[in-house]
């Protein structure tokens, strides 16, 4: 479904451990907007992200491409990453391999 009202859209913050988002986290350029295309985390930290979730921010720096949420992820001294994400309300998830969901 395709939301046009960014007022529509939740905002939230996600943690992910340093050593797992580069695993696990594949982002992809979408309609200009930085877009969670894989999520395959470790069950531990559960199904994370939901189909159309994008990055509007890592560590509150606000990213303007893929390239440069990867760098600041790469650049993080953090040992959690934080990600500000905008999620569509009741999208489909991004199933972790032996979720409970």
């Amino acid at each position: 479904s395709k939301v046009t009202d960014e007022t529509q859209l939740q905002k939230l913050d996600i943690f992910i451990p340093m050593a797992d988002i580069n695993s696990y986290l594949k982002l992809t350029e979408a309609a200009g907007k930085i877009c969670v295309s894989q999520w395959t985390g470790p069950c531990r930290l559960g199904c994370l992200f939901h189909h159309g979730d994008h990055i509007v921010a890592v560590n509150d720096l606000q990213p303007q491409d893929v390239e440069e949420a990867y760098f600041f992820i790469s650049r993080s001294t953090r040992k959690e990453v934080k990600l500000t994400v905008c999620r569509i309300p009741h999208s489909d998830i991004f199933h972790t391999k032996g979720c409970s969901c």
